[in-house]
């Protein structure tokens, strides 16, 4: 499996918050993730309703000081 890293935004803070996002599988949403989206506290509503993208399901996993990641930054898998 590859992964492929973004960044999206402009956000300098330091992530607070970690999204998955899930892809769907045998009509459940819960299936393997496909994206990771690291927030600040301002930007985590914006990841997991608009970074999130259909047909992924965002998941909050990670509320508190993600070290050495910052907003907006991503893992694609695929």
């Amino acid at each position: 499996m590859s992964k492929i890293t973004r960044h999206i935004g402009t956000c300098a803070k330091p992530a607070t918050t970690l999204i998955e996002g899930r892809a769907p599988v045998d009509g459940l949403a819960y299936g393997p993730i496909r994206t990771e989206v690291y927030a600040c506290d301002d930007h985590a509503r914006t990841a997991r309703t608009e970074w999130i993208e259909q047909p992924l399901t965002a998941f909050t996993v990670l509320t508190r000081p993600a070290a050495g990641h910052g907003c907006g930054e991503a893992l694609d898998r695929d």
